[in-house]
């Protein structure tokens, strides 16, 4: 590979759950949130990835939202990587919060019971344009007197324009931003110069993906899917036409399903791809 080869995207939300949702890659799972979560290593006893298939919660949506919900020794951790910036973005990350926190409980039982959720959103657009700081964090607090309601809630932000050139080996944080948001193989070299052994395994693992064809292919049909998606929500908005949208995408998914046929997946891979049930 020469140096400014192209590499798949880590903020491909594909290759995201690819890379970081995947068994073998636990140990990398769980430096990322350390570091991102400020939370030592040992005290992370389990973690469990809840979804490590790519499962959307409709067929409907396959093509907007692919994340990873984690289990770390009772604490829920719901992490989204966002690259189209949206208007209702933070009405949205409230609504996934809510349901992650209320999906504990079965009818009947304590409120005891609910543990911590915490929610990690990875934008590629700049959504509080009013300071520079990459990372904004959110809970419930007594806006008069200073109190936080809870400490079950958490709410992350991390902004990935505004994370600024330059390799700080103390600053993890900033590390697994500037991989996430690479894509020359020289810019993944540079960092690992930082001798961070879960972010060099990382970027070996992504350059293992990037060798195969058929996730290549894959993660080529699902940016296109999205640029498509994007193309026609900003086209309804400019019109005020939002009549075709559905037909369109009907279309757009047959014709990458087609697609991936020809390429060599199975119907039966396709359908596991998309949690599809027969």
């Amino acid at each position: 590979m020469v140096q400014d080869e192209t590499i798949l995207s880590p903020k491909l939300d594909i290759v995201f759950k690819m890379l970081f949702g995947n068994e073998k890659n636990k140990d990398i799972l769980k430096a990322f949130l350390s570091d991102m979560l400020d939370i030592p290593e040992e005290e992370m006893r389990d973690i469990k990835v809840k979804n490590p298939e790519i499962e959307p919660e409709s067929v409907d949506e396959k093509f907007y939202r692919l994340d990873l919900n984690i289990d770390i020794g009772g604490q829920l951790v719901n992490v989204e990587m966002q690259v189209r910036a949206e208007k209702f973005f933070p009405d949205r990350t409230l609504l996934y919060w809510s349901k992650l926190y209320s999906s504990q409980l079965d009818e009947g039982e304590p409120y005891s019971k609910l543990c911590p959720c915490i929610s990690i959103n990875i934008l590629d657009f700049v959504l509080f344009g009013e300071h520079e700081d990459v990372h904004s964090e959110f809970s419930v607090w007594d806006v008069e007197h200073k109190k936080k309601l809870s400490d079950k809630m958490q709410i992350h932000f991390f902004e990935l324009k505004k994370v600024k050139g330059g390799i700080d080996k103390g600053d993890r944080k900033k590390l697994w931003l500037q991989f996430i948001r690479s894509t020359k193989k020289e810019e993944f070299e540079m960092l690992k110069q930082a001798e961070v052994p879960a972010i060099s395994k990382a970027i070996d693992g992504l350059y293992v993906m990037n060798d195969n064809d058929r996730l290549k292919e894959l993660a080529r049909m699902r940016e296109k899917a999205m640029h498509d998606r994007a193309s026609e929500l900003e086209e309804a908005i400019l019109t005020g036409e939002e009549r075709g949208i559905a037909k369109g995408r009907a279309e757009r998914d047959n014709e990458i399903f087609a697609k991936m046929k020809a390429f060599g997946l199975s119907d039966s891979d396709i359908k596991k791809i998309f949690n599809i049930k027969s």
